[in-house]
């Protein structure tokens, strides 16, 4: 796909996504950290937390990936409600920044190195903040879904759960065995001119022949963005909680 294509329609969806947050009349919150860093792979790498009051010690932990290009940590928490997902659920919430404002798409020094910056904030926010260690959550939109499904491919044994929203999994998903068999649950704009909601449930049926509790949902007229108004993120808090691997 042409990478000009890509991030104009991203940037169209990130647009209709923070409009409609600001018609909700949400305000900041005082339990969100948007400029943390920390040290990975000798580099700093910029992160945002969310503490909410209702995480106390063995919260779980949910790591959200951005998009590509125009998409950012700033931008995901306006259009997919992630904040307040974990406040509901007393999650501790972060979102890596990725190295080169998108993930990677191919195997190499890259992959490793945003793997690395994973694993240090798995373990440094499991240090500070005592989340359970057995309820690793990820999720992941467009780019990130992608890159959701290549993590999920590494590290299946600490997962308890993965979302992908509007994403694939592209050659990196393909063939992979996994050690956990963690619930999954797969969302996809029908009218989405990014990527196709083929991909979508293509990626579904992946997971249920690898035998995940895995569930697929298209929803209709949505394009390039998180179901954020159609309640999404209840449909897959409610799903990771019915197959706790």
């Amino acid at each position: 796909m042409d990478r000009r294509l890509f991030l104009a329609g991203a940037g169209a969806a990130c647009g209709a996504g923070l409009s409609a947050y600001a018609q909700t009349g949400a305000r900041p919150q005082n339990d969100v950290r948007p400029n943390q860093s920390i040290m990975a792979g000798g580099q700093r790498r910029r992160y945002r937390l969310v503490t909410p009051a209702s995480a106390g010690a063995g919260a779980p932990l949910m790591i959200a990936l951005h998009g590509m290009g125009v998409d950012s940590i700033s931008l995901m928490p306006l259009y997919s409600g992630l904040d307040d997902m974990a406040r509901r659920t007393g999650s501790v919430l972060i979102y890596p920044a990725s190295l080169r404002n998108h993930w990677p798409l191919s195997f190499g020094a890259e992959l490793n190195t945003e793997l690395t910056l994973l694993d240090a904030l798995v373990q440094d926010i499991q240090t500070r903040f005592s989340t359970d260690p057995r309820r690793l959550y990820l999720l992941g939109m467009s780019n990130g879904g992608y890159f959701a499904v290549v993590v999920a491919s590494r590290r299946s044994q600490y997962l308890a759960g993965l979302a992908v929203h509007s994403g694939s999994a592209g050659v990196l998903g393909v063939g992979f065995q996994t050690a956990r068999k963690f619930p999954v649950y797969i969302a996809h704009g029908a009218a989405d001119p990014i990527i196709n909601v083929r991909d979508g449930r293509w990626l579904a049926g992946m997971f249920e022949r690898m035998s995940h509790p895995t569930q697929f949902e298209e929803v209709p007229r949505l394009g390039h963005i998180w179901a954020r108004d159609q309640g999404v993120n209840d449909r897959i808090w409610s799903h990771w909680q019915a197959h706790q691997a």
